[in-house]
């Protein structure tokens, strides 16, 4: 095998040892010196968020946060590690056993890496990461770390609950031959209706709900604009005849602390 893909392959797996020693002894400048200046991060699989991209400060940081938990001791075991080279750019996976103890509890996770990599005139970094956990055990992993509030998405969702008058059968499916399109028009989803099945505490005496979906700041204002326009009025008389109750209300994301 040449040589400088030796002294390449080597120089990776001592990243992912680096970032061990990193996170195990809080070093957060050596944890910080492996990556690239921007990096694509993914612990989707193991529920913290979606796919982002973040510079290195960004990344380190919330390392640190999350591992900063009091009286939280970590040590990280990384192995196994197959790398494909071509030319300044790598890929790989990388086997982590991590064992986390704080008191008398302690939790482990076991997990493979697939990472990219980039050669910089500063030597081997990693430019992206993504964890997929095959499985934990101990006690519960929310306790180990300072997970922080998920940040709201950019969606807005209308509700609609509603009971229907059959016998007013014709005012029904004007009024929603009408406002379906208009909320599509605006940028809604495909509307999901769904009815009600059983009460299970308390009692809401609403028959049918729909949910619309909005994705981004100008979906949001249109639909709401849908709800103050001339041709949703010329709506509310069929409306109002079609269903004996209805509530028409808009939703965003609420961080859950």
């Amino acid at each position: 095998m040449d040589i400088e893909i030796l002294a390449a392959k080597q120089a990776i797996k001592e990243l992912h040892y680096k970032y061990a020693l990193g996170i195990d002894k809080q070093d957060w400048e050596t944890f910080r010196s492996i990556f690239h200046d921007t990096i694509s991060v993914d612990y989707s699989k193991w529920g913290m968020g979606d796919r982002q991209e973040m510079s290195v400060d960004e990344y380190t940081q919330l390392v640190q946060y999350l591992f900063s938990t009091e009286g939280l001791v970590t040590q990280h075991y990384m192995t196994n590690t197959l790398l494909e080279i071509n030319g300044k750019e790598a890929s790989g996976d990388t086997y982590v056993f991590a064992r986390h103890k704080r008191g008398d509890e302690v939790m482990n996770l076991n997990a493979f890496y697939t990472c990219s990599y980039i050669e910089t005139e500063k030597g081997w970094k990693i430019s992206s990461i993504e964890m997929t956990p095959r499985w934990d055990e101990g006690a519960d992993v929310v306790s180990f770390f300072q997970i922080p509030d998920p940040k709201p998405t950019s969606k807005t969702y209308l509700f609609v609950t509603a009971t229907p008058i059959m016998e007013h059968h014709d005012a029904l499916e004007r009024y929603v031959r009408g406002v379906i399109p208009m909320l599509m028009q605006a940028g809604g989803s495909v509307p999901k209706i769904i009815k009600q099945d059983k009460s299970v505490v308390g009692h809401t005496d609403t028959f049918m709900s729909m949910i619309v979906e909005f994705e981004g700041k100008e979906a949001k204002h249109a639909a709401h604009a849908v709800f103050k326009s001339e041709a949703y009025a010329e709506l509310v008389p069929d409306r109002d005849k079609a269903f004996s109750k209805m509530n028409i209300a808009f939703y965003s994301d609420m961080p859950q602390g």
